[in-house]
């Protein structure tokens, strides 16, 4: 049964940053009411889903957040956002405590100039001071830098700037070939991204601080040092959402596999889960080379299924990001 939703639940956003990879995709897509977005949050809790991730766009911004998240908390359900951080208020702030939400801010380097080159000039003082707000109101938060061509550099100095900040783990993400990174050259290379986790396990051990890599399943491939999570998306029990309420095989896939618009939550859950799509990304058989003989693939699984089909074309892997892959290929 489906454990957590991941709801991109607007485009609305009040940045433009260049490695978007919604603003392209799901601008024109009409969203769902407020109506069907609180009785999708209440059938979630009701099916057992244990916690909602709402990413856009930027969901502060959007005038149904505050009652998505009251809803969340009326029923006993973890809500989480990812923020870009510029439109923390105090009000807001408040409200992440009072319902102990759980905030991502991305912060994409270790200081103004890696950070605005990707989202634009004066974002680096306004989520600085969002942060401080959040920290002020007692919001626990991390930190997520998105691993670019153009930042990979910073990855060291991130982790120390998160440390500073008072983030319970600084985590990392690597750009894709999507969305407005798609033609924009700042998708990070295997080497680049090597080199970023490289950087920021040095300093994430030096000072103690939990580091949590996003969309890396070969993690181990990289690091085994015990600061450092990682999870397959082959193996989570997680359903994506679009902001019209279809659901996606991945967020950053445009593969709509159903929709829960005007439909039971329960009966969608069950169609998701029988989709031979969904079956072929969660038990990839048979498994390519050199996953097929590699010591992680069972927790790996070929790693991240919507980078290799970005990249070559097919859900089994291998992921082009892993270095164990990238050598083969290369």
């Amino acid at each position: 049964m489906i454990e957590s939703l991941i709801w991109v639940f607007t485009a609305k956003c009040n940045l433009e940053c260049k490695h978007c990879y919604v603003r392209t995709r799901f601008s024109r897509v009409p969203e769902l009411g407020l109506d069907e977005k609180l009785r999708l949050i209440e059938e979630a809790s009701e099916l057992g889903v244990e916690y909602i991730g709402f990413s856009g766009g930027e969901p502060l911004i959007h005038p149904h957040f505050p009652a998505m998240i009251k809803r969340c908390g009326e029923l006993g359900v973890s809500a989480g956002t990812v923020t870009n951080g510029t439109a923390v208020t105090e009000a807001i702030a408040r409200l992440l405590a009072r319902h102990e939400v759980w905030v991502t801010v991305s912060v994409d380097g270790g200081g103004r100039r890696a950070h605005e080159a990707l989202r634009g000039l004066g974002t680096w003082e306004r989520v600085m001071r969002g942060i401080a707000l959040l920290r002020e109101a007692g919001v626990e938060f991390s930190t997520i830098m998105a691993v670019s061509s153009l930042n990979y550099r910073e990855a060291g100095k991130y982790v120390e700037l998160a440390s500073k900040l008072g983030a319970e783990a600084a985590c990392l993400i690597p750009v894709m070939k999507v969305g407005a990174a798609s033609s924009a050259g700042l998708a990070v290379s295997w080497r680049e991204y090597a080199q970023a986790v490289e950087l920021a396990v040095e300093k994430a051990e030096e000072l103690g601080l939990r580091l949590s890599l996003w969309c890396t399943p070969f993690a181990p491939a990289l690091t085994r040092s015990p600061y450092v999570s990682y999870w397959s998306c082959r193996q989570a029990e997680v359903m994506d959402l679009d902001p019209g309420g279809r659901v996606l095989l991945c967020d950053v896939l445009d593969f709509v596999l159903t929709s829960v618009k005007g439909r039971c939550l329960r009966e969608v859950v069950a169609e998701y889960e029988a989709h031979p799509l969904v079956r072929t990304v969660t038990n990839p058989t048979p498994l390519p080379q050199p996953c097929k003989s590699c010591p992680f693939s069972e927790s790996c699984r070929g790693g991240c299924f919507a980078r290799a089909f970005i990249e070559r074309g097919t859900l089994n892997g291998p992921d082009p990001l892993c270095p164990l892959a990238a050598r083969e290929f290369s």
